[in-house]
């Protein structure tokens, strides 16, 4: 029990300096030097890093262990579009099983998303971003569907989102996009779950 609590706790301090942007894209990380700073052993470095990577959060290859991911032009695309299809259906799942007080409960989520967008749109955000979104995730009833989301877009934001979006346009994007999701899942939209999602990633119509 204290291996796995080590384990987990190097895990989080490690992802926290990742969501805090301590470490650059593409950087090595190096399983001594980590351990060195925390005043832990290597083994218990070791099994957080490879949490981490199976997390999607950081790279892990046999020559070249473990590094920071380094998000291009072309993943944020590709993600971009996985993202509209797999959260359009769990948009759609969201609507047909969620109860008042699920909707209750996302109001909230979505009223703290906009705050700390004002407040700190940094790792506090990351995690209030997860919250929202993981929720309609979780209300779609499918846990394979929720899974890859989280699988994909924990790095999504992580890297991509949170540190290359100003604090201004974060407080005056995020609301009014979210409001588009919790209005459909209210039944108080006109727009398809599809419709909905697009003008929330700011994706063309088809």
């Amino acid at each position: 029990m204290q291996s796995v609590a080590l384990r987990e706790g190097v895990a989080q301090a490690i992802r926290q300096a990742l969501l805090e942007g301590r470490f650059k894209p593409g950087e090595n990380l190096s399983e001594t030097r980590l351990g060195r700073e925390m005043n832990v052993s290597r083994g218990p470095v070791r099994e957080a890093l490879l949490i981490l990577a199976q997390q999607g959060l950081i790279a892990h290859t046999q020559n070249h262990g473990f590094s920071v991911l380094k998000f291009t032009d072309r993943d944020h695309q590709e993600i971009d579009e996985l993202r509209l299809r797999l959260e359009t259906m769990a948009l759609a799942l969201a609507r047909s099983r969620a109860t008042e007080g699920d909707l209750s409960a996302i109001d909230a989520l979505m009223d703290r998303t906009a705050f700390v967008s004002r407040q700190n749109p940094s790792a506090e955000w990351v995690k209030a971003e997860l919250e929202f979104h993981g929720m309609i995730w979780e209300l779609s009833g499918n846990r394979w569907l929720a899974s890859c989301l989280r699988y994909a877009m924990i790095p999504y934001f992580s890297y991509e989102t949170a540190f290359r979006l100003q604090p201004q346009i974060l407080d005056q994007r995020f609301p009014q996009q979210h409001a588009l999701l919790v209005d459909f899942l209210k039944g108080q939209s006109n727009s398809t779950a599809e419709e909905c999602m697009r003008r929330h990633l700011r994706m063309p119509a088809e």
